[in-house]
C-alpha cells in the first residue's frame, strides 16, 4: 500500500494529512477557518473513510495558523494523541492557543525529540528537528521539521519522500539539521516550502557569509524535484519573490519544466509515495481545485512519475 501526503489548501496557514501504508492517519498542523471550513471538510471526507480516526496531531509549533480549528477536526475524526516540541507559542493568550492546550490535556500528548522516528508499515516518519538548545528561543526555530519516506525491502530502499519544514528558518538548518544529518539523508523528492514561502528560510546565519547574502546550503542538500508552497491572502509578503527564485533554481523540475506549486493557485496537492507503474516505483502528484495546469504531465527524475491536474 502507498503512502499519501496531502498538502491541503487552507489559505494562509498549514495543514498536511499523512496517510501511512499501515492505515494510520496523521495530521501535521491545522488551519480551519470560517471561510475554508466547508472546503476542508469536503476534502477530508473525500480522502478519509467516515469511521477514520487520527493517530496523532503533530503540531510543528503553536502559532494560530498551525493549530486553528483543531477541535473541529477532532469532533469528526477522533484525535488519539497530540505530539509537539513542547515549546510555547508566541501568543499563549489567544483563543486558538487555549483551545489547543485544552485538547492536548484531554487526549494526551507526547513530546517529540529531534532524531525521533516511527515506522507505520512501509511509511517512516523522521523528526529532523524539534526543541533545540542550539537554536533561538522562538516558536519557528524550535518547531518540528519532519520527513515522510516510503521504504521497501531489506536493506531499505526509499521510493519517494516529502520534507515538511513547518516555519523553520535558516538557523534551524545551519545550526542544527545540517550538523546532525549528512546530505544523503536530507534528499527529498518533494519539499514543502518553509513559512509559506517566507524569506526567513534563507536568512544568512551570523558569520556564515558576508552581510546581505542568502543561505542556500539546505536546498543544495534537499535537492527537491518540486516544491509546494502553502499560502493564502496575507499582509506579510508571502511568498517572497526572492525565496521563490531560490526554490525554482534548486529544484530539478519536471520534464515539462514544472518546479513550484502554490495552494493559492493550484489548490490542494496530493502526493502518493511508492506508486507502482510499468515504468517502476516512484511517486505521483495530483492537484485539486484551482489553477490551469495542463495535465497529465510526465515528470522524470530519479524515478518515473506523473503529475495531473483535477478540477
Amino acid at each position: 500500500m502507498s503512502t499519501f501526503v496531502h498538502i491541503i489548501d487552507v489559505g494562509q496557514g498549514n495543514m498536511v494529512l499523512i496517510q501511512a501504508s499501515s492505515g494510520d492517519n496523521f495530521l501535521f498542523d491545522c488551519n480551519v477557518t470560517n471561510d475554508n471550513e466547508q472546503m476542508v471538510s469536503n476534502y477530508l471526507a473525500e480522502h478519509l473513510p467516515g469511521n477514520s480516526s487520527i493517530t496523532a496531531f503533530i503540531c510543528s509549533h503553536r502559532d494560530a495558523d498551525h493549530i486553528r480549528g483543531i477541535e473541529k477536526v477532532h469532533a469528526k475524526y477522533l484525535i488519539r494523541s497530540i505530539w509537539d516540541s513542547d515549546f510555547p507559542g508566541a501568543t499563549t493568550d489567544s483563543p486558538e492557543y487555549k483551545t489547543y492546550m485544552r485538547l492536548r490535556r484531554q487526549v494526551g500528548s507526547k513530546i517529540i525529540r529531534k532524531t525521533d522516528y516511527g515506522y507505520y508499515g512501509a511509511t517512516k516518519i523522521r523528526y529532523l528537528s524539534s526543541q533545540d538548545e542550539r537554536l533561538p528561543k522562538n516558536p519557528n526555530s524550535q518547531g518540528i521539521v519532519l520527513k515522510v519516506e516510503h521504504l521497501l525491502g531489506i536493506p531499505e530502499l526509499m521510493f519517494g519522500s516529502v520534507m515538511l519544514t513547518g516555519d523553520s528558518d535558516g538557523l534551524t538548518w545551519s545550526d542544527a539539521i545540517l550538523k546532525d544529518y549528512p546530505a544523503s539523508e536530507l534528499k527529498s523528492d518533494i519539499l514543502m516550502a518553509a513559512h509559506h514561502g517566507s524569506k526567513t528560510f534563507f536568512d544568512c546565519p551570523t558569520g556564515l557569509a558576508f552581510a546581505g547574502s542568502s543561505f542556500t546550503e539546505h536546498l543544495k542538500a534537499i535537492k527537491p524535484d518540486m516544491c509546494v508552497v502553502s499560502v493564502g491572502s496575507n499582509n506579510y509578503g508571502h511568498p517572497d519573490e526572492k525565496a521563490l527564485k531560490f526554490y525554482e533554481y534548486y529544484s530539478a523540475g519536471s520534464s515539462t519544466g514544472e518546479k513550484i506549486l502554490r495552494t493559492d493557485f493550484h489548490g490542494s496537492v496530493k502526493v502518493e509515495l511508492g506508486t507502482v507503474s510499468a515504468l517502476g516505483i516512484g511517486w505521483k502528484m495530483t492537484t485539486f481545485g484551482k489553477g490551469a495546469l495542463n495535465g497529465p504531465l510526465n515528470l522524470s527524475q530519479r524515478f518515473r512519475f506523473q503529475h495531473a491536474h483535477r478540477t
